[in-house]
C-alpha cells in the first residue's frame, strides 16, 4: 500500500525502511559503529576513533532512539523532550536542523543511521552496537540540557528501570535528590488499619513531593516491593538516591508511625523517626504528624545533599550541584560564604534559565544578603520582584510564595504579606520556614499572642534545623513584648548559644533583664552584645520592619539608657 504524508508534517524522509524491516539491498557496506550510553555518551568508528557529534541535543536524539526495544520515536515526541518550551513551528524546525546536522556528521561512517519519514525517526538497527555497560557506570551521565525538564525526567525514568535491562548484580547508580517512599506496612495486628497505613504512606509521598526541590520515586503501592525485598535493595532497584520505609503500630493505649531512613550509596541509616499518634482513625488525625515527618526527613536529606556536593570538584558541577554547593556556603551565613553561594545559584541560573530551583535559591539568597547588610527600600523591591520571577517559574511551589511575603513584610505590607504566606503553607503545609515568617509577621503587626502559634508549629514540624536559632529568637521576642522576660531571656539564650552573634537575641535579653530591673545584668548583657558583634550599633534596630516605628523606640531604650549612665 502507498504511504500518504499529511500535508503539515516533518518530511524529511531519508530513507523508506521500516525499523523492524532489515536492512535496503541498495546501501553502501559501512562497519557497524559502537554506541556507548553508560558513563558519558560516546560513538566509536569501526577502529576505535571517537566520534564527535555537533550538539548535546544530537547525543540526546540519538540515545533516547537507541534506549528503545524498536530504535523509534515519533517527531512528536522528540519535540516534547528536547523543545518543549518554543513554539510547536520552531520546535519542528529544530528538530529538522538537529537531524540534518547528525546526517552530515555521520556522512562518511554510517550514513544510514538516523531514518526519518513522515511523523516517525528511528535508527537503523544494523548500523550499530550498544556498548556493555560496566558496574558503577550512570546512564548518560552528565548529559544535561538546560530547559528541557521532560529529557531529565525521562533520563531518571530510564536509570529506575535499568536493573531490569541490566546483568545480575549491576548497581544502579544514585539519582541525586531523589527518595523511593517504600509502601508502610500495617504492624499493629489489627487487619482494619491496613487502609491506613497504605493511606499514610500515599499521604506522604504526595506532602514530600510539595517540596518540589526533590523528585520523589514511587508512593504507596505505585510501585510492586517483593515482601521479603529488603528496603535498602528496593531504593536501589529503584535508582534513588534515599530510601524511607515506615510501619504503623500500636503503643500502649495509642499508635505509633515509625521508619527508617537509608542512604542507598553505602546503606548507612540516616534516622529512624518515631512519632506517636493519639487515635489515626480520626479524620485526618494523622495529617499534622505527616507534615511533622516530611520536615523531618528534608531536614535530614538537605543535609545530606549539600554534604556530598561539598566534596565533588567545582570542574564539572551539574546545575543541581551547583546548587547544593551554594547551600552548603549559605548555611554559614557569614558574609563571605553568601557571597560564594550567591555565585553558585547565579551559575546554576545561566546554566538553566529555566529552573525554578536555581530561581528560588538565588532569591533566598539575595534577601539573606540584603538582611545582613540592613538594605534600602530599592534592594528590597529588587528581593521581591526575584521571587515573583521564581513563582512564574514554579507556581506549586511554596518557597517562591514565602519569598514574595517576606519581601512584602520587609516592606510593611502586612496584608499581602500575610496573603502570599498562607499560600505557602497551602502548598507546602511541611514548609516550617513559611510558618515561621507567619509568627515574624504578627510580631511585627503587634500580635505576639498570635506569633506564637505559629513560631511553636514551626519548632514542632523541624525542630533541629539550621533556622531554629532565629525561631528561638522570635520566641524570645513575642515573650518580651507581652512582658514575660524570663521566658523571653530563656528562648534568647538557646538564640545565642546557636548562633552567639545573633544580635537580635541579645538586645531581647538586654531589654528582658533591664525591664525587670536588673540594671547590672543589662549592662552585662550588653558587653556581651558588643563582644559577640563589635560592629553592632544602636541604629540596627531601626532596620526591624515593625508597621509601627513605636516598638522600635521602645526596643533601643534601654540601650539608650545603659550608655548614658
Amino acid at each position: 500500500m502507498e504511504r500518504h504524508v499529511q500535508q503539515g508534517d516533518d518530511t524529511d524522509d531519508h530513507a523508506a525502511n521500516h525499523p523492524a524491516g532489515g536492512s535496503s539491498g541498495n546501501r553502501r557496506a559501512h562497519p557497524r559503529l559502537r554506541i556507548g550510553l553508560h558513563g558519558p555518551f560516546r560513538m566509536l568508528d569501526a577502529a576505535g576513533n571517537r566520534i564527535e557529534l555537533p550538539s548535546r541535543k544530537g547525543m540526546a536524539l540519538i540515545a533516547m532512539l537507541a534506549l528503545v526495544p524498536r530504535h523509534e520515536h515519533t517527531r512528536d515526541w522528540l519535540r516534547r523532550m528536547l523543545w518543549g518550551r518554543v513554539d510547536e513551528e520552531q520546535a519542528q524546525a529544530s528538530l529538522r536542523k538537529e537531524l540534518s546536522r547528525l546526517r552530515q556528521r555521520l556522512e562518511s561512517v554510517a550514513p544510514d543511521l538516523v531514518q526519518a519519514r513522515g511523523r516517525r525517526v528511528w535508527l537503523d538497527a544494523a548500523a550499530y552496537d550498544l556498548m556493555p555497560a560496566e558496574p558503577g557506570q550512570m546512564l548518560l551521565e552528565g548529559l544535561d540540557i538546560p530547559g528541557a525538564e521532560p529529557f531529565a525526567d525521562w533520563i531518571a525514568q530510564q536509570r529506575a528501570d535499568a536493573p531490569h535491562r541490566q546483568p545480575a548484580g549491576f548497581s544502579v547508580p544514585r539519582a541525586a535528590a531523589s527518595l523511593a517512599v517504600l509502601p508502610f506496612t500495617n504492624e499493629s495486628g489489627d487487619s482494619a488499619a491496613d487502609y491506613l497505613a497504605a493511606g499514610i504512606g500515599d499521604e506522604l509521598a504526595g506532602r514530600i513531593a510539595q517540596l518540589r526541590w526533590l523528585k520523589v520515586i514511587g508512593s504507596g503501592d505505585s510501585f510492586p516491593i517483593d515482601g521479603s525485598e529488603a528496603a535498602l535493595d528496593a531504593g536501589r532497584r529503584l535508582g534513588a538516591a534515599f530510601v524511607f520505609g515506615g510501619r504503623l503500630r500500636k503503643l500502649g493505649n495509642g499508635w505509633q508511625l515509625a521508619g527508617r531512613l537509608i542512604d542507598t550509596s553505602d546503606g548507612s541509616l540516616m534516622c529512624a523517626p518515631s512519632l506517636d499518634l493519639a487515635n489515626p482513625q480520626e479524620s485526618n488525625a494523622f495529617l499534622p504528624i505527616i507534615d511533622q515527618l516530611v520536615a523531618m526527613l528534608a531536614v535530614q536529606l538537605d543535609d545530606a545533599e549539600r554534604d556530598r556536593a561539598a566534596t565533588l570538584s567545582s570542574d564539572a558541577l551539574a546545575v543541581n550541584d551547583l546548587i547544593w554547593r551554594g547551600r552548603w556556603h549559605q548555611n554559614r551565613l557569614a558574609r563571605p560564604d553568601l557571597d560564594a553561594a550567591a555565585g553558585y545559584f547565579d551559575q546554576a541560573r545561566v546554566a538553566a534559565p529555566q529552573s525554578a530551583n536555581a530561581a528560588i535559591e538565588w532569591a533566598q539568597n539575595f534577601g539573606y544578603r540584603l538582611w545582613s547588610q540592613r538594605a534600602g527600600p530599592d534592594d528590597i523591591a529588587a528581593f521581591g520582584e526575584a521571587a515573583r520571577r521564581a513563582v512564574e517559574l514554579d507556581r506549586r511551589d511554596g518557597r517562591a510564595h514565602m519569598l514574595v511575603g517576606i519581601a512584602e513584610m520587609w516592606q510593611r505590607r502586612m496584608e499581602p504579606a500575610e496573603t502570599w504566606l498562607r499560600q505557602a503553607v497551602d502548598l507546602c503545609p511541611s514548609l516550617a520556614m513559611a510558618h515561621e515568617q507567619l509568627g515574624t509577621l504578627h510580631l511585627l503587626a503587634g500580635r505576639p499572642a498570635v506569633a506564637v502559634d505559629w513560631l511553636d508549629t514551626a519548632l514542632r514540624l523541624s525542630p533541629h534545623d539550621f533556622h531554629r536559632f532565629f525561631r528561638h529568637g522570635e520566641l524570645a521576642l513575642a515573650m518580651l513584648l507581652q512582658g514575660e522576660w524570663e521566658a523571653a531571656q530563656r528562648h534568647a539564650s538557646i538564640a545565642t548559644a546557636l548562633q552567639p552573634g545573633y544580635w537580635h537575641a541579645h538586645v531581647i535579653v538586654i531589654n528582658a533583664l533591664w525591664r525587670s530591673g536588673d540594671g547590672a545584668g543589662a549592662a552585662a548583657a550588653l558587653a556581651a552584645l558588643k563582644a559577640a558583634r563589635p560592629t553592632f550599633n544602636i541604629g540596627h534596630i531601626d532596620w526591624i520592619p515593625f508597621r509601627s516605628a513605636v516598638w522600635n523606640d521602645w526596643l533601643k531604650e534601654p540601650l539608650a539608657a545603659l550608655r548614658s549612665d
